[in-house]
């Protein structure tokens, strides 16, 4: 239902833009305001996420996005709709869906193992497009049969009958464990997750190549259809109808094609097909022609962006998924933000045909650019916590030395011929704890004597070092024990307290 709306809105408004202003930029504009609150609010949104209940965080930004449907359905009933008015209440109801998207992406998939996580977003999938298919139609339709404001008040009733369903919504129940963190730190682990994460990495990164190039032809499909094409706003939703069924038919072949095919073929031959389509879109004037070449798009997008997604939504820890998942939105919805913004000024200087033309050819240059990505999928045994939430809080509380930072130390002791394979050990545990929450890792050689190493990190308290404790995934612990071998006892593991500064003392 939010996918309807939010695809009924983004053609709908796009279309009635071309009827308000004959400018490239502010159609393709439509596009930036809708996508770029995810840029802006698409990570906070999945912070809160991860902290609040999601139903209450569900029920106030579907609120906003209501509010932001109810004013277009009233300026437009009252003819008092501009361009600039336009643009900003699609703004407000894109930070509505900015804010609630990582939240409705883990909802989905947290229930599920990891084995089950990429038929389940082929699912959202095929969901997700057949309301991008059915939305474009019904919003063409009834500019075309009725009137503007009429798109906007099925928006209106779709958005309330969201909110009535979560409404209804049963929280599951989740075993208490250590304090949830605060915004800003729960921000900065999100992003120190990332950052230690290779494939996340890359797979973020090729969201964000691809999208770039891409969102010319969604930006400016508009325009193709209105000139390039003749059509209206009916043949302009049917346009975008055969791209969501296109997409559809992807998302039903995809989780077959990933036991038949590498991950990287499947980027590689996605790409190439929306390469393909936008040089159609910008040649042919053909109805035919861009109606076939615009299901072979959606294929392809399905085929890079569905892939990406499953590949962010398996490789990334429970207690970080909503951050995650909102940074591949922040990579994707500002892709197409920006994109917008750049391909319609790129209109207004080329033209329309020279504009999908450079399109179609930096998705080439996208591919080169992301050519070593590394991408995986990740598995329930490397990824699910290795200590149950109700387990959480049995470390040692009377160690607790206050606020301030935590270095911990621990010694080993290697014998010369294991040197190799204990460096190539520590490093991996290295990078899992500066994912779960360590700063400043070092590993140290003792050069005073041959075989004895101290590896030394630091947390911001001795509450983040338990979080860090209790994000341990079975792969960090399979690691771990592997590590464990080399310590020289039982005891040789130090934590040293930086005090802070009481209110009345002096440095």
């Amino acid at each position: 239902m939010v996918n309807l709306a939010i695809w009924m809105q983004t053609v709908g408004a796009a279309w009635i833009m071309t009827l308000l202003s004959s400018s490239p930029l502010m159609v393709s504009l439509v596009q930036t305001a809708i996508a770029l609150p995810a840029f802006l609010f698409g990570l906070p949104g999945g912070v809160i996420a991860d902290l609040v209940d999601r139903r209450k965080w569900l029920m106030l930004t579907q609120s906003i996005m209501l509010i932001a449907a109810a004013a277009l359905s009233a300026l437009s009933i009252l003819q008092l709709l501009s361009d600039w008015s336009l643009l900003l209440f699609t703004f407000l109801l894109g930070t509505g869906s900015a804010l609630s998207m990582s939240a409705w992406m883990v909802t989905i998939v947290s229930v599920l193992p990891r084995d089950q996580v990429p038929a389940a977003v082929s699912l959202n999938g095929i969901s997700t497009n057949a309301a991008r298919a059915l939305g474009p139609a019904i919003a063409g339709a009834l500019i075309a049969y009725w009137n503007a404001a009429s798109v906007f008040l099925i928006i209106t009733v779709c958005l309330a009958l969201v909110i009535l369903l979560v409404a209804t919504f049963t929280p599951r129940h989740t075993p208490q464990g250590l304090p949830s963190e605060s915004f800003a730190a729960g921000l900065r682990s999100g992003v120190r997750y990332i950052r230690h994460s290779a494939v996340l990495v890359s797979a973020l990164t090729q969201v964000f190549v691809f999208t770039l190039s891409a969102s010319a032809l969604w930006a400016l499909l508009p325009l193709v259809a209105k000139h390039e094409l003749g059509m209206d706003a009916g043949g302009y939703g049917s346009l975008m109808g055969f791209l969501g069924v296109g997409a559809v038919i992807g998302a039903f072949n995809l989780t077959a094609m990933y036991r038949r095919f590498a991950l990287r073929v499947l980027i590689m031959a996605g790409t190439t097909g929306f390469a393909l389509a936008t040089l159609v879109a910008a040649l042919s004037h053909s109805r035919l022609a861009v109606y076939a070449m615009l299901m072979v798009a959606g294929m392809s997008w399905m085929a890079v962006n569905a892939t990406i997604s499953t590949v962010v939504q398996t490789c990334a820890a429970n207690w970080v998924r909503a951050r995650v998942a909102s940074v591949y939105l922040l990579m994707l919805m500002g892709a197409m933000a920006i994109g917008g913004g750049i391909w319609g000024t790129v209109a207004e200087w080329l033209g329309l045909q020279q504009s999908l033309l450079l399109a179609a050819l930096t998705l080439g240059l996208g591919l080169m650019l992301t050519r070593n990505s590394r991408l995986e999928l990740g598995k329930e045994a490397d990824y699910a916590t290795a200590i149950p939430p109700t387990d959480r809080l049995l470390l040692p509380e009377q160690l607790n030395p206050g606020p301030g930072p935590v270095s911990i130390e621990l010694a080993y002791r290697v014998a010369p011929h294991d040197r190799l394979i204990f460096i190539e050990i520590a490093y991996a545990v290295g990078l899992s704890r500066r994912r779960n929450g360590a700063k400043n890792w070092r590993l140290y050689h003792d050069l005073d004597e041959n075989g004895h190493y101290v590896e030394r990190f630091i947390v911001e308290s001795w509450l983040d070092y338990l979080r860090q404790e209790s994000r341990i995934t079975k792969a960090d612990q399979f690691l771990e024990a592997r590590l464990s071998r080399f310590r020289c006892d039982a005891q040789s593991r130090r934590y040293i307290h930086q005090p802070n500064l009481g209110p009345d003392e002096n440095p």
